[in-house]
């Protein structure tokens, strides 16, 4: 397959409401979406990095640069045969995975639409229904966050997940306990604590958490192996595993019970399904993580969450949670209670909106032979 043309756009299209975690609030999301070109085809994907660089060191602007001066030359009038070849060709690329999880993103879809399958099947999944969960940002109080696990809770959605930091912890998981006691939550710290804050931590058995994830930094593995072994809750780790080594430490040192695997967080569809076959493997249960992602993100989260290892409910909820209108034709809906489901069609199963795309794309380039 010849690369004839990469095309990378920003697009910002709008937020339903306002999200916050524990480093800022967003009342705006600027995207990077990335097109390949092949033969008439195009396949997409999009970089699950963030304007600021506090979840990783990588942003869509470091991502654009990258694509532009180093990894678009390696692949555009060039012949590649798939994915592993890209990967290949971007061994020498220190670090930027989300960077590369956007082009080898790209390549699986333009691959699936060019073989007549859905991306999920082309990975190893189905096409079948899979749980779905809710996420929730800090929020301005407590009433406001009971009122938006309700709303999760009437629309099924099988658990929620709210973000914590030191301050916003014990009131709200302990109101949330009290006045929705059946209702599975996922507390997300995003790394908010450290080494010193174990014994706090460590009392959050009273709270019946479903999972309690990345509460401390990502590599502190002494410390994440002390609170698990204080713990009956299952700690989940998200930041902390990016590679395969990363899994090794986890299971070495027994510092996790679960793994939030992210796409682009592991730098692509090849290595997130074998750290999924790893994890699956051993015992530790996972699931597909999200990053608030358009339509082209949150299909591809969809397909991953299809594969037999992932045990418990993903982060992907439907389109509508997050940007309005999105910019696929086809947004991701609920297909059940609280359900999502690949679309039974070749690749991601839809593509932009060039309507909608063009209305929200801030900045466009395109890179040909």
């Amino acid at each position: 397959m010849r690369i004839d043309e990469i095309v990378l756009r920003f697009v910002t299209p709008k937020m339903v409401a306002p999200f916050a975690n524990r480093w800022q609030r967003m009342e705006r999301w600027t995207k990077l979406i990335v097109e390949i070109r092949s033969d008439g085809l195009s396949g997409w994907g999009e970089c699950t990095a963030m304007e600021s660089p506090f979840y990783h060191y990588e942003t869509i602007e470091t991502a654009w640069h990258i694509i532009e001066r180093h990894l678009a030359p390696m692949l555009v009038g060039h012949e590649i045969e798939g994915p592993e070849d890209m990967l290949d060709r971007f061994r020498d690329v220190a670090g930027h995975v989300e960077t590369v999880a956007a082009l080898e993103v790209a390549l699986h879809d333009l691959l699936a639409r060019r073989d007549g399958v859905p991306l999920a099947v082309r990975i190893g999944g189905d096409v079948r229904p899979v749980k779905a969960s809710a996420t929730i940002g800090v929020t301005g109080s407590v009433a406001d966050l009971l009122a938006a696990a309700r709303r999760a809770e009437d629309g099924g959605y099988h658990r929620i997940k709210v973000k914590i930091k030191p301050g916003w912890d014990v009131e709200p998981l302990s109101a949330l306990r009290t006045e929705l006691p059946h209702m599975p939550v996922l507390a997300d710290a995003n790394g908010a604590y450290g080494p010193e804050d174990l014994d706090h931590l460590a009392g959050f058995d009273r709270f019946g958490l479903m999972l309690l994830e990345q509460p401390m930094a990502a590599h502190n593995w002494k410390a994440y192996a002390a609170l698990q072994s204080r713990l009956d809750t299952t700690v989940c780790l998200d930041e902390s595993i990016h590679t395969m080594e990363d899994v090794d430490d986890l299971l070495e040192r027994r510092a996790a019970r679960a793994v939030n695997i992210k796409v682009g967080r592991v730098g692509g569809l090849i290595r997130a399904r074998a750290i999924h076959d790893r994890l699956a493997a051993e015992g530790i249960g996972c699931f597909t993580g999200a990053k608030f992602e358009t339509g082209i993100g949150r299909w591809t989260n969809i397909a991953l969450a299809t594969l037999p290892g992932m045990t418990y409910p993903s982060d992907v909820a439907e389109s509508a949670r997050y940007f309005a209108p999105d910019i696929t034709t086809l947004p991701v809906a609920l297909t059940g209670r609280g359900l999502v489901a690949p679309l039974d069609a070749p690749g991601l199963g839809t593509e932009p909106d060039p309507v909608q795309l063009a209305r929200v794309t801030t900045r466009i380039l395109r890179i040909g032979d």
